[in-house]
């Protein structure tokens, strides 16, 4: 496999870990997500990515909790595989880092009702840069 396929796969990985951490981060003073379809679009390098993620009801209790409870459900949520560094909720925008192997990831999601948008940038140990924004929506119900 091409080193450069390793790493598009990587940032891919830690894009989705991250994006599935910031889709679930939180709200219920405004309920900044809601149980349902979600669809996500990461964009950045020339290249978007639409990833589809159902958030069930229970799920997004969790992640509409206040920091203290957002913040663990993203660290059961990342099983392990990263490390979350910090994790604030202010009004309806989520901020965290987290580390992921050598990669530290910096991500603020602004939730607007059943949309979201954010910006995350990952930044590898020898200092590579790569910045995606994601926008996400609520479809409606899951299948």
């Amino acid at each position: 496999m091409k080193a450069t396929t390793m790493i598009k796969q990587t940032l891919l990985f830690t894009s989705m870990c991250a994006l599935l951490l910031a889709g679930v981060l939180s709200v219920r003073a405004a309920e900044r997500m809601a149980a349902g379809q979600w669809e996500f679009t990461l964009t950045g390098n020339g290249e978007s990515r639409i990833l589809k993620q159902c958030i069930t009801p229970d799920q997004a209790n969790e992640m509409n909790g206040d920091t203290r409870t957002a913040r663990a459900f993203a660290e059961k949520r990342a099983k392990g595989r990263c490390t979350i560094k910090s994790y604030d909720i202010q009004g309806n925008t989520v901020k965290y880092a987290l580390s992921c192997g050598d990669r530290t990831i910096e991500t603020t999601t602004t939730f607007t009702g059943d949309t979201s948008e954010g910006t995350q940038t990952t930044t590898t140990a020898d200092g590579k840069v790569d910045t995606r924004t994601i926008k996400a929506r609520r479809l409606g119900a899951c299948p």
